[in-house]
């Protein structure tokens, strides 16, 4: 199917890969249907666009925090694996939103308190707000495990 967006134009998105939270994400409640893309069309860069298929000029930087925090380990309550018919860990994968400051990309952070699980099978997704204090919403991403680096030039 194809879908327009103001950030990449019309694109052709694979109606198996759309992603659907009953509930929006937190502060856009409205937009239920979301796509995952590559940044720049790499699938070896680790941030991807979190895409709204219904508003076209939504998309939010994500990326999987165990590139970021390998001990990330969200205690995910069993409501919300009711609530998205997980049974079993291996059929969710989590998510996290990133926030990129104007300007500043060195002091970019990840959201940790606020994961967003995906059951793998039914694409089925929901973020959830963790209630301990362990994790913060903003996580320094380049000062963590791994630091990205700028390409060669040659």
């Amino acid at each position: 199917m194809k879908i327009y967006t103001s950030r990449f134009g019309e694109i052709d998105v694979d109606k198996n890969k759309v992603i659907n939270f009953a509930r929006g994400i937190l502060g856009f409640p409205e937009a239920k249907r979301y796509v995952v893309l590559d940044h720049m069309n790499n699938p070896e860069i680790p941030f991807k666009w979190l895409q709204a298929i219904d508003k076209s000029d939504l998309a939010f930087v994500i990326t999987d925090p165990l590139l970021f925090y390998p001990d990330y380990n969200p205690g995910i309550e069993e409501k919300d694996l009711k609530e998205l018919k997980i049974s079993d860990s291996s059929d969710y994968g989590t998510i996290v939103l990133v926030t990129i400051p104007h300007g500043e990309p060195e002091k970019m952070t990840a959201n940790l308190q606020g994961p967003i699980v995906l059951n793998l099978k039914t694409r089925d997704a929901r973020q959830i707000v963790l209630l301990d204090d362990e994790y913060s919403t903003r996580y320094p991403l380049l000062t963590s495990h791994i630091q990205l680096q700028s390409p060669t030039v040659k």
